[in-house]
């Protein structure tokens, strides 16, 4: 079930699943889809972006780089970069002058709406301000908004939006052509992960499995698929936990996932597949430690951030050793004894972005910058970003002056195989029935190091690219990536 916008509806706003008309919320732009977003001289590109100003001006500590325009001009550099690229290779309607570019004449314009990464209330009130604010052409999210808010702006505003991250079915569905993402759909890494467990040896056909899901819509599709999925390869599903995710208060939420060690130990289980982000299970994690509880975990990459290069760094250290199925990427290698190489595409990615950031990044350092024993390690390139606009770009200016996202989605679906930067084995693929990106899934461990890791001869920190967490990649039987399983 989907939620509305937090501002104030004209009325009831009668929301189907399946093919139902939706109500436009009081506030909503009533013109055309087709025309929203564009003028004669601009397209605006509405970028939800993490609120950094905001933490900081309430006292949070951040590294001088995390600000909110830098997010922002993430969005914007990569969109002009590829505009440019466009006009060099006389593409036609795209022209180039000097730092300036349009096409068609008109200028892609990123325009920020921002959430509070501390209060999980405002994700709706960042849907109000992309939506209805801005009425924008299509909206844009890298990693960190929620999905459970999704449907605000896909469903509730009709507003098309590009995820940088997982979606489920059943939003997609009632979304219409208005969502596409980066990330695996939860129903098909559901049925990659259940083809993976035998194969990996991540779990025995004898294994008690349990299930620690959530109820935010994508996280309990995940659950719900998987358990689905894990009976049919037949596998034993003793339990699964349901943890209230959509509350706002972090410490209830580590209750309710500490609380589930004793209902999994009951039912007795042995092997704990997890979908939750790690924001929610210290909870767990301290439990099984405190009551000695055995279980083998497993990890599966259905939440915002989860089994990221960025999210390693924030990952706590008792997932150490548990595996992730994931198609995001790390530049740590399995051997832990060097830095993972560019392909061609990521190297053009982080030249692009050394260029409009004014600096020179390295690889596996998160947003922000480290700084360990006086040395500072300067921040990563943002690969989601990259990748989204060298698809969306080049899909708006094959859309022609007459500019509709109709037009743009199909171009988008068009675009068959192409490169991906830190995610899917360097490459993904849109299709007709395949409105997300991601086409393959590895395995990976966590790995830690800090501040205090002293640096090996080969250059890593424990095997980590830079002085932080990282995941290390776990090949089989010399085998790292292997293909979805859609269904």
């Amino acid at each position: 079930m989907f939620r509305k916008p937090t501002r104030l509806l004209a009325g009831l706003v009668c929301l189907g699943l399946l093919g139902a008309a939706f109500a436009v919320p009081a506030g909503a732009t009533s013109r055309a889809q087709s025309t929203q977003g564009v003028t004669d001289d601009e397209i605006t590109v509405v970028a939800l972006v993490s609120d950094l100003d905001g933490l900081r001006s309430k006292g949070f500590n951040l590294p001088e780089k995390l600000t909110t325009a830098n997010l922002l001009k993430r969005w914007q550099g990569y969109a002009d970069s590829y505009c440019q690229q466009l006009a060099a290779d006389g593409t036609k309607g795209v022209k180039a002058s000097g730092d300036s570019c349009t096409i068609n004449g008109r200028k892609i314009v990123v325009k920020p709406a921002v959430w509070d990464p501390i209060d999980a209330t405002t994700f709706d009130q960042a849907c109000t301000q992309a939506t209805q604010d801005n009425s924008p052409f299509v909206v844009v999210n890298g990693n960190g908004y929620r999905q459970s808010s999704l449907a605000c702006i896909t469903v509730d505003n009709q507003t098309p939006m590009f995820y940088g991250e997982s979606v489920y079915d059943e939003l997609v569905k009632a979304s219409g052509n208005r969502l596409i993402s980066l990330g695996l759909s939860a129903e098909t890494n559901a049925a990659t992960t259940a083809s993976l467990l035998s194969k990996a040896e991540l779990a025995e056909k004898s294994a008690k499995i349990g299930i620690l899901s959530g109820n935010e819509p994508g996280i309990k599709a995940a659950g719900d698929a998987l358990e689905k999925e894990l009976k049919k390869s037949g596998y034993d599903v003793v339990e699964k936990v349901e943890v209230n995710t959509l509350q706002a208060d972090p410490t209830a939420i580590n209750r309710e996932s500490g609380a589930a060690v004793a209902t999994l130990q009951a039912a007795g289980a042995d092997t704990v597949m997890i979908l939750i982000p790690f924001t929610a299970t210290s909870g767990y994690y301290q439990e099984q430690a405190r009551s000695a509880a055995t279980f083998k975990n497993i990890i599966i990459d259905a939440s915002s951030s989860l089994c990221t290069q960025f999210g390693a760094s924030r990952t706590p250290a008792e997932v150490v050793g548990a595996p992730c199925v994931t198609t995001w990427d790390t530049r740590a290698l399995a051997t832990k004894d060097g830095v993972k190489e560019d392909n061609t595409f990521e190297a053009a990615c982080r030249e692009t972005f050394d260029d409009f950031s004014n600096q020179t990044s390295q690889a596996g350092v998160p947003a922000g910058d480290v700084t360990a024993g006086g040395v500072t390690y300067t921040e990563d390139l943002p690969p989601n970003e990259c990748t989204m606009m060298s698809v969306l770009v080049p899909a708006i200016a094959k859309a022609g002056k007459s500019l509709t996202w109709d037009k743009v989605y199909k171009n988008i679906l068009k675009t068959g195989k192409s490169d991906a930067a830190y995610m899917s084995n360097g490459e993904g693929s849109f299709a007709k029935k395949k409105p997300y990106f991601a086409d393959s899934v590895h395995i990976q461990t966590l790995n830690t190091a800090n501040a205090q890791t002293a640096k090996d001869a080969n250059g890593t920190f424990n095997g980590c690219p830079a002085p932080v967490n990282c995941w290390i990649p776990v090949p089989v039987d010399d085998q790292e990536w292997f293909p979805i399983v859609q269904r």
